[in-house]
């Protein structure tokens, strides 16, 4: 069991990139016994950055079935200029006025 706040980041984060399920993971925590907190504002600030950076992980890792999903609701996705891609006769009166 992981008991260090960085131990637990870097188990997160190499579990994400290997493309296992990181809930097996996160349900053996327990919460409250978990330490290696920081103590001062630059090691918060450090924590708040690799949290950051495991969050835009996640997001790119969503990005394939995000992508997936929108694709099968039919619904047209944005496109150039960020106009919806059916709006053809919209985009030009857009364009004036911008």
């Amino acid at each position: 069991m992981l008991h260090a706040v960085p131990e637990l980041l870097d188990a997160l984060e190499s579990r994400l990139v290997a493309g296992e399920d990181p809930a097996t993971l996160l349900t053996k925590i327990r919460w409250s016994e978990l330490v290696g907190w920081p103590e001062d504002q630059a090691g918060a600030l450090a924590l708040k950055r690799r949290l950051t950076s495991i969050q835009t992980l996640l997001a790119g890792l969503q990005s394939p079935l995000r992508a997936t999903l929108i694709g099968l609701s039919g619904n047209p996705g944005y496109g150039r200029n960020g106009i919806p891609a059916d709006a053809s006769g919209l985009a030009p009166r857009l364009r004036e006025k911008a």
